[in-house]
């Protein structure tokens, strides 16, 4: 038996979801020092976002350590 490569995660259409905020309100946080995190998949580079740091969903729980507590953080997929 083979070892999944990918852990899958709750369909957003049962699970509640995060909190959204327009464009310009994500705009003024980053202005204000908020980390702008694209949770895109590595596999789709075809848009980069200047100054964000890639994080796929799958290696969120792993990096969790590694995200600031002291700042808002901004999740991006476009």
């Amino acid at each position: 038996m083979s070892t999944p490569t990918r852990r899958y995660h709750v369909p957003s259409a049962v699970r509640r979801s995060s909190p959204r905020i327009e464009p310009d309100a994500a705009r003024e946080l980053i202005a204000q020092g908020a980390l702008l995190v694209d949770v895109r998949r590595h596999e789709d580079q075809e848009i980069w976002l200047e100054g964000a740091v890639r994080i796929p969903p799958d290696e969120i729980p792993g990096k969790l350590a590694e995200l600031p507590r002291d700042r808002p953080i901004i999740l991006v997929c476009t």
